[in-house]
């Protein structure tokens, strides 16, 4: 199970499941994961990633939902304030804020704004585009989340792929004496668990095509066998790195859309993502749902791989 944050705590998608030992499992059509257990311990790693992919695959889905239906709510709104019933009822649309009391008695909750019908309708469609904007930050924070989950899976069971060098001498002494005592595990968890949290850290800096490359790098793992098309992981990792260059640009008040992402757009690493350059850099719901397109299949895709790397002798059966 993940550990909750607060954009990942209600997971309401049923997870569509099937042990991949069920009879007649490989010949069954929509199945949406596949569950299996590793055979050997060396493994585990394995089958513990795509635990955290399967619960993923919920969570990307349940935040477009949530914010989908938050968007529906502004175009909702726009569309009952422009009703001239309601313009002729005379009444007004009144936001609330707190201010501090004429009389110097202290703050109180009060209207900081009062507008008519037709402007509230137009303000609740220009917040449109920002509330899109907004639901692709928080869909690329847990898919930053959600590769960092994976990677640290793996480096928990192979600790030694960060502690490689001079400077990590002491640590690598720890954790070959890990098992001689409740004392010496003790020092093994803590050191290991300040090692980790300095490696994230760095890393949060190298971006998540660089990280994912080098996830898949570590794992080895690949593309399904059975997925047509001439690409790899690496063209994944570049559809992340076009994301955070998305994402990169409306934090920064980029106004215009660059270059950089207008050529990431003009290859097929781009998904549906369309920026052309020199045009307004704005997002709309079709960008929100491209991301949420891309998450259910870059989900999808890993589930496939990482079975086939616990069970390289199924290459090619599964549908």
């Amino acid at each position: 199970m993940v550990n909750q944050t607060s954009w990942t705590e209600l997971n309401f998608i049923e997870r569509e499941s099937i042990p991949i030992m069920a009879p007649g499992v490989l010949e069954l059509e929509n199945v949406n994961w596949l569950e299996f257990t590793a055979t050997g311990e060396e493994s585990i790693w394995v089958q513990d990633i795509n635990e955290v992919v399967m619960e993923f695959g919920g969570v990307f889905h349940s935040i477009f939902l949530r914010w989908a239906v938050t968007i529906n709510g502004l175009h909702v709104a726009a569309d009952k304030y422009s009703d001239p019933e309601w313009k002729q009822r005379g009444m007004g649309f009144a936001v609330q804020g707190i201010r501090n009391r004429r009389d110097g008695s202290g703050p109180e909750l009060t209207n900081v704004r009062v507008w008519d019908g037709g402007m509230a309708s137009e303000v609740h469609s220009s917040s449109i585009p920002m509330l899109a904007a907004w639901a692709f930050c928080n869909m690329y924070s847990c898919l930053e989340e959600f590769i960092f989950k994976m990677f640290k899976v793996y480096l928990n069971s192979n600790p030694l792929e960060i502690c490689k060098g001079p400077e990590f001498k002491d640590i690598r002494s720890l954790y070959r004496n890990r098992d001689e005592g409740s004392e010496q595990h003790s020092a093994w968890v803590e050191s290991w668990e300040e090692r980790l949290d300095a490696w994230h850290r760095k890393k949060l800096y190298d971006g998540l095509e660089k990280v994912f490359n080098n996830f898949a790098s570590k794992t080895r793992l690949q593309i399904p066998s059975f997925y047509d098309g001439e690409y790899d992981y690496n063209d994944i990792a570049k559809t992340l790195g076009g994301i955070s260059l998305i994402r990169n640009c409306f934090v920064h008040g980029v106004t215009i859309v660059p270059r950089e992402l207008a050529l990431f757009c003009e290859g097929f690493q781009s998904s549906f993502f369309r920026f052309s350059e020199g045009e307004k850099f704005t997002l709309s719901i079709h960008d929100l749902a491209t991301l949420e397109h891309f998450t259910d299949t870059f989900t999808q895709t890993l589930n496939n791989s990482l079975f086939e790397l616990a069970n390289p002798e199924v290459k090619g059966l599964t549908n």
